[in-house]
C-alpha cells in the first residue's frame, strides 16, 4: 500500500507494533488470536460501526509485546458487508482508530488451501510484511492432503508456519517469525497484455502525483483502481487528473476490446494460486521432493467423500435436514427454559435479598424508594433473565463451532428467500428469541445492506424472554381452566404470530421501500468439528457481557425515570391518611385475608400511582386505548414496558395494590385483575381483553434498547421511528380486531 492512502498518522518509536490478523471465516483465526493473546484481550466496538473490535497483547520469545489485532473475517479486500470494510480499512491503515499495522498474520486453513490463497494474493499487493499461518493441518492430512510449508514458504517468499490451533501446535513458532515478517515479492500476474499496456499509462499518472510510490506498488494501486475498486483510500485519488482522466480511457479501450478488468484480475490471481497450490501440495503416497507432479486438492480429495461430505448427505437434506433441525431447535428452545428456570429463581431470590440487605438501615424517603423500586425492580428483572440468554449463547456458539450453524442458514435460505429476507438472516432472527439486541447485533454479517435492513426491522418481531412473564400471567389467569397442552399451544400460538408479522412485513418492506432482485447467498460450509471449550467459553462471556452493558445500562435509566414518574407528585397529606384508615377498617372485617397494615401501604401504593404522573398518563390516553379494552390502570403497565415489556407485570402489582408480585408469585395479581370493576359492575379484564393485551405484546415495539440499537446499526433516527411507528400501529390494528371479534364472540 502506498504512503499516498496512508491516513494515519506516524506511530510514536516506543508503541507497541501492531499485527493485523487476518483470514478467511472459518479459517480458526479467532482461535489463533486467543492462542496468541490468552487472557490479554480487549473487545469493544469500532467507533462508528457495531462491528466488533478485539485486541490483545503478545509476549514475543525475544521478551518484546505486539498489540495484535483480530480483524473480522473476510474473503477479500474488495468489501461487501460493514465486517469486511472494516477488516479493509485496517489492513489499509485507513482508519484513525486503529494504528496501521507493522505486519500482517494471515490464517489460510490448508484444508481449502486455494481458496484462502486469494486473500494471500490481495496482501501481497498491499506491500506489508506478512506471516503465514498454515492452520488445520491435520483436517487437511486427515483428507488425504500433504502440503510442504517450507515449499509454500519459497513460493510466497514470506514465512509460512504450521499450526494447529486447537492444539496450540506452532505457537511458539508463529510467535517467533512475527520478528521476520518480510514484504513478499509481488507476482508477476498474468493479465491479457492490453490491461497491463493500460496499467502503465494510469501507474505513470500515479507517479505525477506521487513519485515516492516503489514501481511495483505504483502497479498494484492502479490495478485496484482499474478494476473498479476506488472506495475508501482511493475514492480522492480516482478523481484527481491526471489519473481520472487516464482511468476512464483505459476502461473505454479495454471495454472496445471486450476485457472485463475485473474477471482478468480475478483469472490472473487463481492462475498464480493454482500454480502456487500445485507446487506446494504432495500427494500422500508421493516422495516430498516430487512436486511437479503434485495434484490439485480437488483430486486429491475426490477419491472418497471425506466425513463431512458423509454427515452433509442428511443434515442437509431437503427432508431429513429439516426435520432434524426442527428437532434441534425444539431441544434447545425447552432445555433453555427447563435448566435456565432454577438459576433463575436463585439469581431473582439473591437480588432481593440484596436489596433487602441495602435497605433495611436506609431511612424511608425517596432514596430508599429510588434504590427499592427504581434500580432493583428495573434492572434487578432484566438481570434475573441473564440465565437464559446465556444458555442460549452457549447452543449457539457450540452449533457455531461444530459447523452445524452455517449449515442451518443453508437450510432455510430456500424459505426465507420466499418471503423476501436473506439466508444470513436466519441466525440474527434465531438470536432475537433472546433478545433482539444481539439478534440485531448479529444482522451485521449481511453483505447486501437491503436485506440487512429487511433482517433488523423484523427482528423484534420474535418473542424475547422479556415477554414470558406477560405472557404466563394473562394466559394463566385468563384460561385457567384450559389443560397444560391447551395453554402451551396459546403460548405457542404467541410465538407464531410474532413469526408471521415478520414474515408479512418482509414481503412488504421487499415490495415497497426496497424493491430489488434477489441477492444470492453464498456460505461457506466449514468442515465438522469438536466445539473447542475456550472459544465457546468466551464467546458466551463476551456476548452476555455485551447484553447487560447495552441493555443493562438503558433500562436503568429508564427505570430511574419512570419510578421518578410513578413517585411524583405526591399524594396529600390528609387523603393519604384517609385512603390507608378506610383500607384498615376493610382489612379488619371478618374474613378478611389481608393484613391491615399490608392493606394500607397497597391502597396507598395504588392511589399513588393514579395520582402520579405515570397515573395521569394512564387517564390521558385511556380513550385512545379503551377500543383495544384496555384501561387507565393497563396503560400505566404498557407505558412502563417501553423500558422492559417484563415491568408490566410488577407495575400491574403496585397499580392493583397486591404488593410486589416478586414477593408472593401473581395469584394476588390474578385475583386483583379478575375482580376489578367498572363503575357499572362490568368485569375490566375479560378472555376478549386477555387475546388483545397478548397480541399488543407479541406485535409492539417497546423495547427502549433495541430502538437505541436499531438507531446504531442503521447509522439514524428514520429507520428505527419508522419501525417504532409501524410495529405499533399493526400491534394496534390487530388488537382492536381481534378485541371486538372476541366481544361479539364470547359476549
Amino acid at each position: 500500500m502506498s504512503t499516498c492512502c496512508q491516513t494515519t498518522p506516524e506511530k510514536n518509536s516506543l508503541a507497541l507494533k501492531t499485527i493485523a490478523l487476518a483470514g478467511n471465516p472459518n479459517s480458526g483465526k479467532t482461535t489463533l488470536f486467543n492462542a496468541l493473546t490468552g487472557l490479554r484481550q480487549k473487545v469493544a466496538n469500532y467507533p462508528g460501526v457495531t462491528v466488533e473490535k478485539k485486541t490483545g497483547r503478545c509476549r514475543l520469545p525475544d521478551g518484546s509485546r505486539v498489540q495484535i489485532v483480530d480483524l473480522p473475517g473476510t474473503y477479500s479486500l474488495i468489501s461487501r458487508s460493514p465486517d469486511e470494510v472494516v477488516a479493509m480499512e485496517v489492513l489499509r491503515g485507513l482508519r484513525k482508530d486503529t494504528p496501521a499495522p507493522d505486519a500482517v498474520i494471515v490464517v489460510v486453513d490448508a484444508s481449502n488451501l486455494q481458496r484462502n490463497l486469494y486473500l494471500v494474493s490481495q496482501l501481497i499487493e498491499l506491500g506489508k510484511p506478512l506471516v503465514v499461518a498454515l492452520n488445520m493441518m491435520d483436517i487437511a492430512e486427515r483428507r488425504g492432503l500433504r502440503i510442504s510449508p517450507q515449499r509454500l514458504q519459497d513460493e510466497l517468499g514470506v514465512p509460512v508456519i504450521p499450526v494447529v490451533g486447537n492444539k496450540r501446535q506452532g505457537i511458539d513458532e508463529l510467535k517467533e517469525a512475527i520478528a521476520k515478517a518480510v514484504v513478499a515479492p509481488m507476482p508477476d500476474w498474468a493479465l491479457p497484455p492490453e490491461m497491463k499496456e493500460e496499467l502503465a499509462l494510469v501507474g505513470g499518472g500515479l507517479g505525477i502525483l506521487h513519485d515516492d510510490i516503489p514501481h511495483d506498488q505504483r502497479q498494484a494501486v492502479a490495478e485496484r483502481l482499474l478494476i473498479g475498486d476506488r472506495e475508501g483510500d482511493l475514492r480522492d485519488l480516482s478523481q484527481r487528473e491526471p489519473v481520472k482522466s487516464l482511468l476512464d480511457s483505459s476502461t473505454n479501450r479495454l471495454a472496445a476490446l471486450g476485457i472485463d478488468p475485473m474477471q482478468a484480475d480475478i483469472e490472473a490471481h487463481y492462475q498464480w494460486i493454482d500454480h502456487v497450490a500445485a507446487r506446494s501440495l504432495v500427494p500422500a503416497c508421493a516422495a516430498i521432493g516430487d512436486l511437479a507432479r503434485a495434484a490439485p486438492p480437488e483430486s486429491q480429495s475426490a477419491k472418497s467423500p471425506s466425513m463431512t461430505e458423509r454427515v452433509d448427505r442428511i443434515l442437509i437434506h431437503k427432508f431429513w435436514g429439516l426435520l432434524i433441525f426442527a428437532a434441534a431447535m425444539a431441544i434447545l428452545f425447552i432445555s433453555i427454559f427447563w435448566l435456565a428456570q432454577p438459576i433463575m429463581d436463585a439469581m431473582q431470590n439473591g437480588i432481593t435479598w440484596l436489596g433487602t440487605f441495602l435497605t433495611t438501615r436506609m431511612a424511608d424517603g425517596p432514596i430508599k424508594d429510588l434504590v427499592n423500586d427504581g434500580i432493583f425492580a428495573g434492572v434487578g428483572t432484566v438481570v434475573a433473565f441473564l440465565p437464559q440468554i446465556a444458555l442460549l449463547f452457549l447452543f449457539l456458539s457450540i452449533m457455531e463451532d461444530s459447523g452445524y450453524l452455517a449449515r442451518a442458514a443453508f437450510m432455510m435460505d430456500r424459505l426465507l428467500s420466499r418471503v423476501g429476507l436473506h439466508g444470513k438472516s436466519f441466525i440474527p432472527l434465531l438470536s432475537s428469541f433472546a433478545c433482539a439486541i444481539p439478534g440485531i447485533m448479529a444482522a451485521r454479517t449481511i453483505e447486501n445492506r437491503k436485506d440487512r435492513l429487511a433482517t433488523i426491522l423484523v427482528a423484534p418481531f420474535m418473542s424475547c424472554p422479556a415477554r414470558l412473564p406477560v405472557y404466563t400471567l394473562l394466559i394463566g389467569t385468563f384460561f385457567a381452566s384450559m389443560s397444560a397442552v391447551g395453554k402451551a399451544g396459546i403460548m405457542l400460538a404467541c410465538y407464531s404470530a410474532g413469526i408471521v408479522a415478520a414474515v408479512f412485513t418482509a414481503m412488504l418492506f421487499k415490495r415497497t421501500f426496497h424493491k430489488a432482485a434477489p441477492s444470492s447467498f453464498i456460505l461457506e460450509l466449514p468442515t465438522y468439528k469438536v466445539p473447542q471449550l475456550s472459544i465457546v467459553a468466551r464467546q458466551v462471556w463476551s456476548n452476555s457481557s455485551q447484553f447487560l452493558k447495552k441493555a443493562g445500562t438503558i433500562i436503568f435509566a429508564m427505570s430511574v425515570v419512570l419510578w421518578a414518574l410513578s413517585y411524583y407528585p405526591h399524594i396529600p397529606a390528609v387523603r393519604a391518611a384517609q385512603i390507608q384508615q378506610k383500607a384498615v377498617a376493610q382489612a379488619s372485617l371478618p374474613g378478611s385475608k389481608i393484613k391491615p397494615d399490608d392493606a394500607a401501604d397497597n391502597a396507598l401504593a395504588a392511589a399513588q400511582s393514579e395520582y402520579s404522573y405515570a397515573g395521569r398518563f394512564g387517564h390521558a390516553v385511556e380513550p385512545l386505548l379503551r377500543p383495544l379494552g384496555f384501561n387507565w390502570r393497563m396503560d400505566i403497565g404498557l407505558f412502563a414496558a417501553f423500558a422492559a415489556r417484563e415491568m408490566f407485570v410488577g407495575t400491574e402489582g403496585i397499580v392493583y395494590a397486591t404488593g410486589n408480585p416478586d414477593d408472593t408469585g401473581t395469584k394476588p395479581l390474578a385475583g386483583a385483575m379478575k375482580a376489578d370493576r367498572y363503575p357499572d359492575g362490568r368485569p375490566v379484564w375479560t378472555i376478549p381483553v386477555a387475546i388483545s393485551m397478548l397480541l399488543w405484546f407479541v406485535l409492539a415495539m417497546q423495547c427502549m434498547s433495541t430502538f437505541a440499537i436499531v438507531r446504531r446499526e442503521t447509522g439514524g433516527w428514520t429507520w428505527p421511528i419508522i419501525q417504532l411507528v409501524y410495529m405499533n400501529v399493526l400491534a394496534y390494528v390487530v388488537s382492536l380486531i381481534a378485541f371486538q371479534a372476541c366481544t361479539h364472540l364470547f359476549g
